[in-house]
């Protein structure tokens, strides 16, 4: 027999059921909007200098950037950049590639506070041309074969990396491999410039003046060579040319025996006037003649 008090018992159950599900209705967080617009980097615009992305305030912490874990030419590709009378700008995530005869993938002029990184370059001319600018880094970026040629013909070309009247600036933890580069890593009457912590090895180099790094070149000072590390680089490894407290520090510097290797670590004192500049702790393995000239005060363990 049915009791009188179940059909009352059904409808208040029910009742709580419904009450419990609108309360969580009322409880869950809304869904977030479909997105409007394109993909973030799928805009489908031309690679240009106004697709520069603006340097960040020191207050903000810049994203983590993976540099090496990306496979070389894996980033998206860009057409070569000029930046001219510019300041605080970022260029990253960029693969230049195959760019043809004599031109530069990124060239600056009379600007300021500019960083590359996380950056490829494949088969170009010119890697980066800094002229009469301020606070240029260039970092966590590769190459592959800087195609030059190095024949000096009034171009900029033939190397990784050139600055040219350029005062301040950071060249650290790149890498890179082959090319017919004169210096891979030039710093042309520029001061208080800082290159370290590179790997470069040089595979099919054909210059009789060219090297691994060059400062002073021209004049230039407070520029500093360390940490870095060059596989067969030139003719000579790193030199000092001129100018005044320029070093070279705690750098690994090899060469295979080749017709045109020339030594491993170089400092003039002919024309090109130096002055208190040293050559400390640096270790050279150097096939053809003397690893260290100059007389350069120094403690490098080089063997021949």
């Amino acid at each position: 027999m049915d009791s009188p008090w179940r059909g009352s018992l059904v409808i208040i159950a029910v009742c709580t059921f419904l009450l419990v599900t609108l309360g969580l209705l009322v409880t869950l967080p809304a869904a977030s909007p479909a997105p409007t617009g394109p993909p973030e980097g799928a805009s489908g615009e031309p690679d240009t200098f106004a697709k520069a992305t603006p340097a960040r305030t020191a207050d903000q912490t810049p994203p983590p950037v993976a540099a090496w874990s990306t496979p070389l030419g894996d980033r998206p590709a860009s057409q070569a950049l000029s930046l001219r009378d510019c300041r605080d700008v970022v260029i990253e995530n960029k693969t230049f590639r195959d760019l043809g005869p004599n031109v530069i993938a990124i060239r600056i002029e009379n600007c300021s506070n500019v960083t590359i990184r996380a950056v490829d370059f494949i088969n170009v001319s010119e890697g980066v041309y800094a002229v009469n600018s301020s606070k240029i880094t260039v970092r966590d970026s590769r190459y592959r074969n800087i195609t030059g040629p190095h024949q000096r013909v009034g171009l900029n070309r033939a190397n990784f990396v050139q600055f040219n009247h350029v005062n301040g600036g950071l060249i650290d933890h790149n890498k890179g491999k082959e090319g017919d580069t004169e210096d891979i890593v030039s710093i042309f009457a520029s001061q208080n410039i800082v290159v370290e912590d590179n790997h470069f090895e040089g595979t099919n180099w054909t210059s009789s003046s060219g090297s691994g790094i060059a400062l002073g070149d021209v004049g230039g000072s407070g520029n500093i060579a360390r940490r870095n590390v060059l596989l067969n680089p030139g003719q000579v490894g790193i030199f000092i040319a001129g100018g005044t407290n320029n070093q070279i520090v705690d750098n690994v510097i090899y060469q295979a025996q080749r017709p045109r290797s020339n030594v491993a670590i170089w400092r003039s004192t002919g024309r090109a006037r130096t002055s208190a500049s040293a050559v400390p702790s640096s270790r050279a393995g150097w096939s053809r003649r003397s690893p260290v000239t100059a007389g350069a005060t120094c403690r490098s363990h080089a063997r021949s």
